[in-house]
């Protein structure tokens, strides 16, 4: 997950962001408390930013998605913009580890009217994407979870999504470190390098994925698209 506004890796001014957030990335009221009252309820202020937000109502719409799966739900922020880009009868399950968050996420889903598109599933990643694998295949697959499960996440979704759908990777510069080498021991983004690496590399498989990119959004997005 990542700051709603961290510093751009591509060095855009932070005004022209702010600027093209207003044309293109707009939330509603909802979406606007649902995003500035997360820290104030005790959850880390680690959401997507509404710039972010919109590209996965974006990429879920491109595709046309009816079933996604979210790794990572914290406060149900990014959960409404993709559940927003559903049909009625479309479903997004979203997996949380902490109850607390999970409990939070489904309040707001409520609050912004999409409890009946949003299945809220609590537990770790790693066991709770195996009991989904009879609701797909999938259209879209978003992970913004702990890091170091990304490569067993990202290959659950290889597994799960349909020809042409897309898996969504976000923190992919990992908050900048990804090309480092020379991290200390102690610094705690040192055990994530070599999974987000391991990610990427899957991302890249063309055996599995027939395309894949990195949208340079303040922390990096990976997309790719399933053979």
């Amino acid at each position: 997950m990542s700051p709603g506004h961290a510093p751009r890796a591509d060095g855009a001014p932070e005004g022209l962001l702010d600027f093209v957030t207003g044309l293109l990335a707009r939330e509603d009221a909802v979406l606007r408390a649902i995003r500035e009252e997360t820290p104030e309820r005790g959850l880390p202020p680690i959401s997507v930013g509404p710039d972010e937000g919109r590209i996965l109502h974006f990429l879920a719409s491109a595709v046309g998605a009816r079933r996604i799966v979210e790794v990572g739900t914290l406060a149900g922020y990014s959960a409404c913009w993709l559940a927003r880009a559903l049909p009625a009868d479309g479903v997004l399950h979203t997996v949380e580890f902490d109850p607390r968050h999970a409990a939070v996420a489904r309040e707001n889903i409520a609050r912004a009217g999409l409890s009946s598109r949003v299945v809220v599933h609590e537990g770790p990643g790693a066991k709770v994407l195996p009991t989904l694998t009879g609701e797909g295949p999938f259209d879209l697959c978003f992970i913004d979870a702990d890091k170091e499960g990304y490569p067993v996440y990202a290959r659950w979704a290889a597994d799960n999504l349909r020809p042409g759908g897309l898996v969504v990777c976000d923190n992919a510069y990992l908050f900048g470190k990804l090309h480092r080498d020379d991290l200390p021991a102690g610094d705690a983004d040192a055990p994530k390098v070599p999974a987000m690496r391991a990610c990427l590399r899957g991302l890249a498989d063309e055996s599995l994925f027939k395309s894949a990119a990195m949208l340079p959004t303040g922390e990096g997005m990976a997309v790719a698209v399933r053979r």
